[in-house]
Parts: structure tokens; sequence; C-alpha cells
């Protein structure tokens, strides 16, 4: 009977590792798929011939999606001050940098006190940008993925 005991709780014990797992790949999509939308956003070629219901349907989007992030509770909606393509490169230095390093440079730049929202989105904005910038050789970047290292290029 002890053995039987013993087993259950083994059992329980690797079902709630099976349900953190399932929680964290849950999370672990919805995050990349919000990153590959921005990029497939970042992609998009503009076009001039923008009727007026597809401007219509854009407003009414970003309000329902700001509406549902400042209902939630806890969370405040912001605007994040624009971050185009020549802000990014501006906060390099010679020597090489860190991601988190660059995303401190950034959040001082801009004099903003971010939430983790508004963190997260920062955090995209630079990605991309720097993927971008170091990919047209505009900026060097050396080293691989989490230890990548960023810098002005010199002449």
């Amino acid at each position: 009977m002890a053995k039987v005991h013993s087993a259950a709780k083994v059992i329980e014990d690797e079902l709630k590792q099976a349900r953190k797992a399932v929680a964290f790949y849950t999370k672990r999509i919805e995050d990349l798929e919000d990153i590959l939308a921005t990029l497939s956003s970042i992609d998009a070629p503009v076009t001039a011939k923008r009727g007026r219901a597809a401007k219509d349907a854009s407003a009414s989007k970003a309000s329902a999606t700001k509406t549902a992030k400042s209902s939630t509770k806890g969370t405040r909606s912001t605007k994040l001050p624009s971050t185009g393509k020549d802000f990014w490169p501006g906060l390099l230095t010679d020597t090489p940098q860190s991601s988190a390093e660059v995303l401190k440079a950034a959040i001082a730049a801009l004099r903003i006190r971010p939430n983790p929202d508004d963190r997260k989105k920062l955090t995209q904005r630079m990605a991309n940008a720097l993927s971008v910038l170091s990919k047209n050789g505009e900026i060097k970047a050396e080293g691989e993925h989490r230890n990548r290292l960023y810098s002005k290029r010199t002449a």
C-alpha cells in the first residue's frame, strides 16, 4: 500500500511540473507571436491607397486595445515616445555594449520610467532595430545570441 501512495505522489509531482511547462510554453508562444506580428508589420509595405474603411478599422482596433489595456487591473496605459531608426545608433558607443546596457541608455535618453508593458515594448523595438541595423552594416555586432555586443561602426 505504501508503494501505491509513493507512486501517486510521484505522479502528482510530475503533473505539477507538466502544468508548469504547459503554462511556460503557452506564454512563450504568445510572446513569439507578438514578436512575429511586430516583424511582419515592419516588413509590410506601406500603401498610399488606404481607404476610409481601413483607417476606421485600424483606429477602432487601436482604441479597443488601449481600452483593454487600461481596464486591466494594475496596468496603466502610457504612450512610449517615438524611437525611430536614428534613435538607436545614437545610443551606441565605441565600446561594445550588451542589449541590456543599450536598453538602459534608451530609457535614460527618453527620460521615462517604463511600466513592465512599456519596458517589453521598448525591448522589442530595440531588438528589432539592433538586428536590422547590424544586418545592414550600420552598426557593429559581435558575439552570438544573448552574448551579442553592439557598438558604433568605425570608419
